[in-house]
């Protein structure tokens, strides 16, 4: 399921240009009056109302169309917390979070590098066409909320879209002020990481943390067969961090939860926080080792008493050493972290 406000707003745009509602919700499940009395709507239906939009809409973009009379308010909650945050890194955070939450078939991964930070969009499901659109909402979204924090981001940051370059790219490209390049292997954005240290103008510490206390309330909500929320909350915060990963003390304290609370909700989901760590661990020692670091300063990053065990670990969780992983990676034989 998906939020459905989202949908609402996609909703109130074409009717205030004056497109058809019976088109726009043709061969969907529910009607413009069942839309604004649900919470949330099925994804097949959102991605119907999408196609239908971008029918109707022709060659305008579809993403840059909600986003240019709703700004960060389009994201909801999520965006409450994005622009309470104290810093750039914890809004884009709070982003990756609270995506698990809003859309099942679709969410944000931050991963920050030594020199360069990714956000990718990882769905669960082929979007064929639709990607494009998603893709025109995240990033439109995205550059206005960085270059608000921020002040300029104009020909800094360089968008990714894992689809062939569309027909319209002119007046995709016309919005954005960064590269912009297709047929990626990834759909996001990458940005310099020592960006995510930047104090936020907008930090409210109070909303942060409501909006925290808001996140943990609906993880614990979060109950249907396969969900698991809190692990995949903490693979979001673990795989976006930088050495020295956090414990579960901070995790547990950032949800308004006790540590004891975290590691019962996390053996529910049949994993635990040590696990977890390690598997976020080993994901940051790759893309250390990608960035040229070397081997035994990966180790004393990673808090290991010496390299030679650090690659005993690594090769109990990869099967390899950190060397043979490497070449694998860099002869196209294994997918990006």
């Amino acid at each position: 399921m998906i939020s459905a406000h989202y949908a609402r707003l996609l909703h109130r745009e074409l009717s205030i240009r004056g497109h058809d509602e019976v088109r726009l919700f043709k061969g969907c499940s529910i009607d413009g009056e069942a839309l604004w009395q649900l919470p949330k709507v099925d994804p097949e239906d959102f991605l119907r109302l999408l196609a239908n939009a971008q029918e109707m809409l022709g060659q305008t973009p579809l993403g840059t169309v909600i986003v240019s009379r709703n700004g960060i308010a389009t994201l909801g909650m999520m965006g409450v917390a994005m622009m309470s945050a104290p810093t750039l890194g914890a809004g884009l955070q709070a982003m990756s979070s609270y995506s698990t939450l809003e859309a099942d078939y679709l969410h944000f991964e931050l991963l920050a590098g030594q020199n360069i930070t990714r956000i990718t969009l990882e769905a669960d499901r082929d979007l064929g066409a639709s990607l494009l659109i998603h893709a025109e909402t995240v990033f439109a979204l995205l550059q206005d909320y960085l270059t608000d924090l921020i002040g300029s981001t104009e020909g800094t940051i360089h968008f990714k879209v894992a689809h062939p370059r569309p027909t319209r790219e002119a007046s995709i490209g016309t919005q954005l002020k960064g590269k912009l390049s297709f047929d990626s292997r990834f759909t996001g954005l990458e940005l310099p990481t020592e960006w995510l240290k930047i104090q936020s103008p907008f930090s409210n510490p109070e909303i942060w943390q409501l909006s925290r206390r808001h996140l943990s309330e609906q993880l614990q909500r979060t109950s249907e067969p396969g969900d698991r929320p809190f692990t995949r909350h903490l693979r979001s915060v673990l795989k976006s961090q930088r050495p020295p990963l956090p414990d579960i003390n901070d995790i547990a304290e950032s949800l308004h939860l006790s540590p004891r609370t975290l590691s019962r909700r996390l053996m529910e989901e049949q994993t635990s926080f040590r696990e977890l760590k390690l598997i976020a661990a080993h994901n940051c020692a790759k893309n250390m080792l990608l960035d040229g670091i070397s081997v035994e300063a990966v180790a004393a990053d990673l808090g290991y008493e010496n390299a030679a065990n650090f690659r005993r670990s690594f090769r109990s969780i990869n099967h390899c050493s950190p060397t043979q992983w490497m070449t694998a990676f860099r002869r196209g034989e294994l997918a990006e972290s």
